[in-house]
């Protein structure tokens, strides 16, 4: 890369820390470091450029989708949707090697796959497991480590708000996206499910009840947890069937799954209030306003490193490595990784796939919905990772405080199990693209 490419970078690297380090919006910082690249080390002209960026950042049908998802997610929040599926789901895994710590991935996987965010999830599922596992006296580092890493399925398995911003931002098929999380998403949940079950059989290391034995009236009680599990069922089943079949879009599928949502907790739940519907409008304007935001700022830094050929000039300065493309693939994942101590999810997204994208999918040949899908995966992590993981801090809070340590201790072996997978699907890489390669097309 030549010396002025560098500069460039090294330009822009430090207006963007000095923002984010005087505690800016990262959407401001985005933009101000964009616009600064712009008015001084392009060729001027901004003011024309600008009004047609932030317009076609936002005009875009499929971001449509994400208001809606967020209102489905806040409604299922706070209308108490979560507690009958963990009780449900609960009646069912009891017997389980590791108990009801197995009920707190799979509700939240369920939940994931309804609401599409993680902290939702996260507050849903959380809130009323993890005060009861403590309780009963589950070990109070896995407990925290199990829900800290299992809401984070709220981004992987479909409808996932990351992949819906990812698709709109580099325009990658967000049905693709949706329909390849799904089984890296079951792999995911499942291994975590395996380590739980393997925690179990060391009872001096992490403390659990004794598991619950098989008997009469547990196929009962799991006959009858069946009225509690059938309306996420029947959510995901919207959601997921509509897309496959290519009935619907993505944006149709949100609307229909939103009329499902309101349906029923009307009419079977019967715990709606006006109350409900005004907090889950307030927190849907408020976290899809700060989404867009950032979907501008990083718009603005997009079109400046392209402009000063700043991700062209890398893709061909690694074109050029005589080494294997899996070589660069793992050290951008651990780049990833270390990034993700600092930053979350979404605002790491939006600082990095202007130039990881084009160099994974262009030069390094990596398939762009494979990308998408590993690339949520990775940023997963950002979620559960000290200093700034988010989920870390609401999982040690449902805790009831007291020493992040022992959190922190509880997430390290989910963290492994995402490492594991991401080798897995980079070995495999159908395991991502060939469910995607089934769908029907939408009509």
């Amino acid at each position: 890369m030549d010396t002025q490419y560098i500069i460039y970078t090294i330009v822009i690297l430090v207006l963007l820390f000095a923002f984010l380090a005087g505690g800016s919006w990262i959407a401001i910082g985005l933009a101000a470091t964009g616009l600064f690249c712009l008015a001084f080390l392009g060729k001027g002209g901004i003011q024309g450029i600008l009004g047609g960026l932030m317009f076609n950042a936002l005009n875009s049908y499929i971001l449509m989708a994400l208001p809606i998802f967020i209102f489905m997610g806040e409604l299922m929040l706070r209308s108490g949707t979560s507690g009958h599926l963990y009780e449900g789901v609960s009646k069912w895994l009891k017997i389980v090697p590791g108990g009801l710590l197995h009920s707190q991935i799979v509700s939240c996987a369920i939940f994931a796959a309804c609401s599409g965010s993680s902290t939702a999830t996260e507050v849903a599922i959380g809130s009323g497991s993890v005060p009861e596992l403590l309780k009963r006296g589950y070990d109070k580092k896995i407990t925290l480590g199990s829900i800290a890493a299992g809401c984070t399925l709220g981004i992987l398995i479909p409808p996932s708000i990351i992949m819906l911003v990812f698709g709109a931002f580099v325009g990658v098929s967000v049905g693709k996206l949706f329909i390849g999380g799904i089984i890296p998403g079951i792999l995911l949940a499942g291994a975590f499910m395996v380590w739980i079950a393997v925690a179990s059989f060391f009872p001096s290391t992490y403390n659990m009840p004794a598991r619950e034995k098989l008997h009469r009236t547990y196929f009962i009680q799991a006959i009858k947890a069946i009225k509690d599990v059938w309306p996420s069922f029947l959510i995901m089943f919207f959601i997921m069937g509509s897309i496959y079949t290519g009935f619907a879009t993505p944006t149709e599928a949100a609307a229909v799954a939103v009329m499902v949502t309101f349906f029923l907790i009307v009419v079977y739940y019967r715990t709606f209030s006006f109350r409900v519907l005004k907090e889950a409008l307030v927190a849907t304007v408020v976290t899809t306003s700060f989404i867009m935001l950032c979907m501008v700022g990083a718009r603005t830094l997009g079109m400046a490193m392209s402009m000063l050929r700043i991700p062209a000039e890398l893709c061909l300065m690694v074109g050029d490595l005589e080494i294997s493309r899996y070589l660069i693939w793992a050290i951008i994942v651990v780049i990833y990784a270390i990034l993700g101590c600092l930053m979350d999810g979404l605002n790491l997204m939006f600082v990095t796939v202007p130039v990881t994208f084009p160099l994974v999918v262009d030069v390094l040949g990596f398939d762009p919905v494979w990308f998408g899908v590993v690339l949520t995966i990775i940023l997963e992590m950002s979620l559960i990772t000290p200093p700034v993981g988010l989920n870390l801090y609401v999982a040690h809070n449902l805790g009831g405080g007291g020493n992040l340590k022992d959190t922190m201790i509880g997430v390290i072996p989910f963290v492994l199990c995402m490492f594991v997978l991401i080798a897995l699907l980079t070995a495999i890489p159908s395991l991502v693209t060939w469910l995607p390669t089934t769908m029907f097309q939408p009509r």
